[in-house]
């Protein structure tokens, strides 16, 4: 089903174009630094971390994962521990997965410039945009010719009715907004109306509460489109479901509210998303094993089930309490997440569900979290959000085409349709049906995967699986990250946040970690510069220099502040890199008395350089035991030296009209 206004759509690649989010051809030259050396568009910046790259790969995991052939749907896992590996189409992927999709690829866009199969991009979006036509709702479809879609995985088996993803359809709302920021088309504005009154109506609302029911259709929380709601009843536990995620579903669709109303002012969505949150906090919902007293912990954030489900839900919690000034709500998500930073190991970004298993999802959550925390003025997570970055962040997206390779190669032969499958691959056992017409592909299914998300198993691998869920979560973590690397701040200044590399029109950042203490700044015509301490530098070892000279920089409290610049400066700086040892405990959120699980890390900065473990979580022989031969992580030997490697300076300057992704 395509558009009835196609001409409207054909604009989308134009609009990009306009937009600045391809590369320029501008050239930028830059005086020499104190070293004598030149900072031409040729070359000779620090070969470092650069979320931009990342965020370029993990376009080509968005887009690999599509399948044009039926309607641009996309795959759910990419199965990689057999040869050959394959791909797997799966259920509620429309409805609940892909307008995840349509958030996440204005934000990769715009960071890393990239044009890559923009027809393809093109499809999926006039393909979304058909399907919503009917009533402004993304369904899930009934239809012989995908009969993984429905009555299959996920809800009753066999109940084949079209059903829309309500948590997945806030998420659409959201993506509309984001495309609006972006392009300033208000196309996009009519179709998050649409969309947000058709959710608007399907709201029950019972006194000061509201929720959507569970029929039981598809995935959890869905609304069957011939059948409507065959049930009014309120979620009354915080397990609910196939996935156990209540919140994660009644609370997602918060962010598109708050988004909507963010734009158009409309006071009716704010005053049911307030009544969403007001169900969503009582105290039946919350609490944690071995905790305080289920009250107190209810009070303060604490939780156990499903960790991204939870974290998810803390973003639509936090999205309101900004926007409705509900100090208590903002509260309770702060003491939440830093409640939630212990689990795991927080150095790491490693934050596992049950035993050492991570879900990618709870990556991209943590580190949007912390984002908007700090945007929200609760906190300063900057720390948090480059330590996820730098490790646990870009572990699990696969980058290395040789090691999934390994990967496949060391798995058993299977042939494509075989009765039986990969670790990861559910279809053979419960309810599931086994093989289902059409829904393998094989077709370049490694090179389709780079940049594609997975899960941890510890700090050891990554799973042989890519879900697109997770890319599609993890991707918006490095755009979140990756803006907030540098914030305009006036009409002539900029805050730098983070020693990470970034271009922009004001500034551009460079950084040599973690192989040596420096940052380099280019200055574009900006009369006032903050640069945010690194928790692990210490003030009194950092020189300054402006142009080659020395200089001393003012400070308010963590940053160092520069003024009355000229605008064309090159700002230096350099300190010693903290090189440090620690033993950490990989603490699960399910049976936290039982995590077993140890490392010893070595850090330079934020950044792990090894991560060993000394203490096995289960006991030999149990699931991911000794034997494993997955994707291997922290492979980071070549950080030793002390000199960084240098590349040519990256061609894309992000425009001035970026996406702003969280909510103040």
């Amino acid at each position: 089903m395509m558009p009835q206004n196609r001409r409207e759509f054909l604009k989308i690649s134009a609009m990009l174009a306009a937009a600045g989010v391809v590369p320029g051809c501008s050239r930028v030259f830059f005086p020499g630094n104190a070293d004598g050396r030149a900072f031409p568009d040729t070359g000779n910046v620090p070969a470092t971390l650069d979320l931009a790259d990342h965020g370029r790969m993990a376009i080509n995991g968005i887009l690999g994962s599509l399948n044009p052939d039926v309607e641009f749907e996309s795959v759910f896992y990419h199965i990689l521990d057999v040869h050959p590996p394959y791909m797997l189409h799966w259920s509620t992927m429309v409805s609940g997965v892909m307008p995840k999709y349509i958030e996440a690829l204005p934000m990769l866009r715009t960071m890393s410039g990239s044009r890559q199969d923009l027809d393809i991009q093109e499809g999926f979006l006039q393909a979304m945009l058909g399907n919503a036509e009917g009533d402004g709702l993304v369904y899930d479809r009934a239809d012989e010719t995908r009969p993984w879609n429905v009555g299959v995985y996920y809800g009753r088996p066999n109940w084949n009715e079209d059903y829309a993803n309500m948590a997945g359809n806030g998420r659409l709302i959201s993506g509309f907004t984001f495309w609006h920021q972006l392009t300033g088309d208000d196309m996009w504005k009519r179709l998050a109306r649409r969309s947000a009154e058709r959710m608007l109506d399907l709201v029950i609302e019972e006194g000061d509460y509201a929720f959507y029911p569970n029929p039981g259709l598809g995935n959890d929380f869905s609304y069957p489109r011939e059948s409507g709601w065959i049930t009014r009843d309120p979620p009354e536990r915080s397990n609910e479901g196939f996935e156990g995620a209540t919140l994660f579903y009644l609370l997602q669709p918060v962010r598109g509210f708050m988004r909507y109303y963010q734009l158009s002012g409309d006071e009716r969505f704010l005053d049911v998303s307030r009544k969403f949150v007001r169900f969503g906090t009582q105290p039946k919902f919350w609490g944690a094993v071995n905790d305080m007293k289920p009250p107190s912990g209810a009070e303060r954030g604490h939780f156990t089930g499903h960790f991204h489900g939870r974290l998810a839900a803390l973003r639509g919690m936090l999205d309101y309490a900004i926007l409705a000034g509900d100090a208590r709500v903002q509260l309770m998500v702060r003491d939440s997440y830093e409640w939630a930073r212990q689990r795991g190991i927080h150095r790491l970004g490693v934050f596992p569900h049950t035993y050492e298993y991570t879900e990618g999802c709870t990556l991209g959550d943590m580190t949007c979290l912390s984002v908007a925390l700090t945007d929200a003025g609760l906190g300063d997570y900057w720390d948090d959000v480059e330590m996820y970055s730098r490790n646990g962040l870009i572990c699990l997206q696969a980058t290395d085409l040789n090691e999934l390779k390994r990967v496949s190669e060391a798995g058993k032969y299977r042939p494509p349709e075989s009765n039986w499958g990969g670790f990861s691959d559910s279809r053979f056992g419960g309810n599931n049906r086994g093989v289902l017409p059409k829904q393998e592909l094989h077709d370049h299914v490694l090179k389709r995967a780079i940049g594609a998300f997975s899960h941890l198993q510890g700090a050891r691998f990554q799973f042989p699986l890519m879900m697109a869920c997770c890319t599609a979560n993890c991707s918006q973590g490095l755009y979140h990250a990756w803006e907030g690397i540098l914030r305009k701040s006036g009409r002539d200044a900029v805050d730098v946040n983070m020693w990470l590399n970034r271009r922009s029109p004001w500034l551009d950042v460079w950084s040599w970690l973690p192989y040596e203490g420096r940052l380099m700044l280019y200055n574009k015509g900006m009369t006032r510069i903050t640069i945010r301490k690194p928790a692990w530098a210490r003030p009194s070892q950092i020189r300054c220099r402006v142009n080659g000279e020395d200089a001393v920089p003012g400070w308010s409290g963590n940053r160092m502040v520069l003024t009355q610049l000229r605008g064309n400066e090159i700002i230096e700086l350099e300190t010693g890199v903290t090189r440090d040892r620690g033993s950490y405990t990989l603490v699960n959120l399910h049976t936290p008395h039982e995590s077993k699980e140890q490392y010893t890390c070595e850090f330079h900065g934020h950044t792990a350089i090894s991560a060993v473990r000394t203490r096995a979580g289960r006991d030999p022989g149990e699931p991911y035991s000794e034997d494993l031969d997955w994707y291997r992580l922290f492979r980071r030997d070549h950080m030793r030296a002390s000199r960084a490697p240098m590349k040519a300076l990256p061609g894309h300057i992000p425009p001035e009209r970026i996406i702003k992704c969280t909510i103040t």
